[in-house]
């Protein structure tokens, strides 16, 4: 019997898991899916027990982390230490179990641990995230099927410690084969590069057709079920230079795919946290345009109300009504105020009432 809460899949007995647990990967539609498979009675990987998506390079944006120094968006350490808490934590609940242990109940409590750092639910807008630490919980889930307590996680150590690698690599791969802004053809980048400095690309693994979703349809794929999760990432990367490029997001910071040019430089991704609450469970995308929107509609006003008050405050400097040095400051802070306006961070109405507040008298 298989159970379902909150998306999350649990478990009464293992015969509908399988064994030999892999998380495979298809593209479709500018979309990534990410199922976890496990082969059947025969030894064929026909055992699918569930799938995860998100857009075109999301995945590998979430493992590196913000590039830049963004609040509530986590950093490449941030997101590292956040799933070696999980998988320690984890390690250290399973090391205290009897042997009498239920598998069962110990594959669930992996399920719970993963999910809490894949799912996310913000404003009433569920969300994916994360997905490609799936391979280290779920090495966990096949050797706990296999071994039950007596798992020694020497495969999930490394697949750990490959995660920590994969960051550092991943980002130059993005940053200096991916990236539209540096090159527009990430073939031809691949070629110049040091190969050395980035994942290799060959793999090993199967390709076979999976279902995807058994009900009400079917709805057969082309998927990859690689060997390793080297395997997996170097699979990855051989479809990214085949046919995307990179942006780094303009509202996180974090690295996304898309296939074609295109003007729109922002992600999918839901916000979290953010400086502006009503920004909270509203995605990147939309947040961009609403700026961008913001920009053009009031760019030019504001300019002209920073120019007028500029001006007046100047006139009062030249007639010394103003020292020399009140001036400087308040025009450095000035232009910071229409810098914010244009960029959307305060609006036209309170940057007026700052010139109003700031109003120099001396």
């Amino acid at each position: 019997m298989v159970t379902d809460t909150l998306e999350i899949r649990y478990f009464d007995s293992l015969d509908q898991l399988g064994t030999d647990l892999k998380v495979g990967v298809s593209f479709e539609k500018g979309r990534e899916y990410y199922f976890i498979v496990g082969k059947d009675a025969s030894g064929e990987y026909n055992k699918f027990f569930k799938s995860y998506c998100c857009d075109s390079g999301i995945a590998i944006g979430d493992l590196i982390g913000s590039i830049n120094a963004i609040p509530g968006v986590p950093s490449s350490d941030k997101v590292y230490a956040t799933v070696e808490e999980a998988y320690t934590s984890l390690k250290d609940y399973v090391g205290k179990l009897g042997k009498r242990t239920s598998k069962a109940s110990i594959v669930n409590y992996v399920i719970f641990t993963y999910s809490e750092l894949i799912y996310g639910n913000v404003s009433g807008n569920p969300f994916e995230k994360n997905l490609l630490i799936l391979p280290l919980f779920v090495e966990v889930m096949s050797g706990l099927i296999r071994d039950g307590v007596n798992y020694n996680f020497r495969k999930s150590d490394k697949i750990l410690s490959s995660i920590r690698k994969y960051q550092k690599t991943l980002a130059v791969f993005a940053e200096d084969v991916m990236l539209y802004e540096k090159d527009t053809d990430p073939k031809s980048a691949f070629t110049r590069i040091d190969q050395h400095r980035i994942p290799s690309v060959s793999f090993s693994g199967l390709t076979t057709l999976i279902c995807n979703n058994p009900e009400p349809e079917i709805d057969l794929v082309e998927a990859f079920i690689p060997n390793t999760f080297d395997d997996l990432i170097s699979y990855l990367l051989n479809r990214y230079v085949i046919g995307y490029h990179f942006y780094r997001c303009a509202n996180c910071g974090r690295y996304f795919a898309f296939t074609t040019d295109t003007k729109n430089k922002s992600c999918t991704r839901v916000i979290e946290s953010a400086h502006y609450i009503k920004d909270i469970g509203r995605t990147c995308r939309d947040v961009g345009r609403l700026r961008s929107h913001v920009r053009g509609l009031y760019s030019n006003e504001t300019q002209i109300l920073y120019q007028r008050n500029y001006k007046a405050t100047f006139a009062r400097k030249s007639k010394g009504y103003i020292t020399e040095e009140h001036f400087a400051a308040w025009s450095e802070t000035a232009r910071q105020m229409r810098d914010k306006c244009i960029n959307g961070d305060i609006s036209y109405d309170e940057l007026e009432k700052w010139f109003l507040d700031n109003y120099l008298r001396e």
